[in-house]
């Protein structure tokens, strides 16, 4: 294949039962999730063509279409044949799998009628080059005007598609020169980041905010938790705040397709000494295991 041809052009999509080459996929301009946002979604990273912690991602998928009156048209065993398909028929080893589930056809107000099907919508598309120098050298941070109540909507632990406070809390981390952004929860405290999961280091233990800030459960999260606590890790659950950042020897936001990425900057503060430090490194490793192991089982 001639080099100057994105890899991105061979991607296939499905569309409510239909697979086709993603360029041609299409859905109605009247489905409830493009007039209303009414839907939610869910990322995650597939390597060689198996789906990675599809348990946990389904699982919390299956829950907010719960929570939200959706019906869920697949099973876990039929999500995972589909996406592995499409990676196969894109030729794409690594990849990102996105799941979108909305209310299907739009009859006008807003009123739910369960006899109409939802809309499902799979895609997949090859892993853009993640900088090594993340890893590395850290990434710097800022905090975002925009609290987190106000990206949450209905319920903190859906992922809707309506990611406007997400999007325009990025957005004024990119005008600080910032790779990522925090959003605050209700009483000041740090709760995520714009599109991760915050952790911190303080008095030696590992430190994330609990689901009661009203943050979404992040895999990543739920994943370095889990590990954390196979392997006797000192870690708790607990209310962060700005005022907390001086204290803080390590920093780092954790995303499905990321994985962990150090913290060593947030506004103007370095974070213990502008290093990335030995807990993050280990956690590192710890998570590429899991990763290993979810792979090859």
């Amino acid at each position: 294949m001639p080099r100057n041809i994105n890899p991105a052009s061979r991607a296939y999509a499905y569309v409510n039962g239909k697979v086709t080459p993603a360029s041609r996929a299409t859905i109605s301009v009247f489905d409830r999730g493009i007039v209303l946002g009414d839907g939610l979604f869910e990322t995650l990273r597939v390597r060689k063509g198996h789906p990675e912690f599809l348990g946990l991602h389904y699982a919390r998928f299956l829950k907010s279409a719960r929570r939200l009156k959706l019906g869920m048209p697949v099973s876990e065993i039929e999500l995972q044949k589909i996406i592995s398909n499409l990676c196969r028929k894109s030729r794409f080893d690594d990849a990102v799998a996105r799941i979108t589930l909305t209310r299907g056809r739009y009859l006008g107000g807003l009123a739910i009628d369960p006899s109409i099907p939802p809309s499902l919508i799979v895609t997949v598309m090859p892993v853009s080059g993640l900088p090594s120098a993340i890893y590395e050298r850290g990434v710097k941070v800022a905090i975002s005007s925009i609290n987190k109540a106000a990206a949450s909507g209905l319920d903190p632990g859906i992922k809707s598609i309506n990611y406007l406070a997400n999007i325009f809390a990025k957005a004024e981390g990119d005008k600080k020169g910032c790779y990522e952004a925090i959003l605050l929860g209700p009483r000041g405290e740090i709760a995520e980041l714009s599109t991760a999961s915050f952790f911190c280091v303080l008095d030696g233990k590992v430190v994330t905010p609990p689901i009661g800030t009203g943050i979404l459960p992040g895999i990543t999260r739920q994943v370095l938790l889990r590990e954390m606590k196979k392997r006797k890790l000192p870690f708790r659950e607990g209310d962060i705040y700005p005022k907390d950042i001086p204290r803080m020897t390590e920093a780092f936001l954790c995303s499905s397709i990321r994985g962990p990425v150090p913290i060593t900057q947030i506004e103007k503060r370095k974070i213990g000494d502008g290093k990335v430090g030995p807990i993050y490194r280990e956690l590192r490793e710890v998570y590429v295991e899991a990763c290993e192991m979810e792979v090859s089982s």
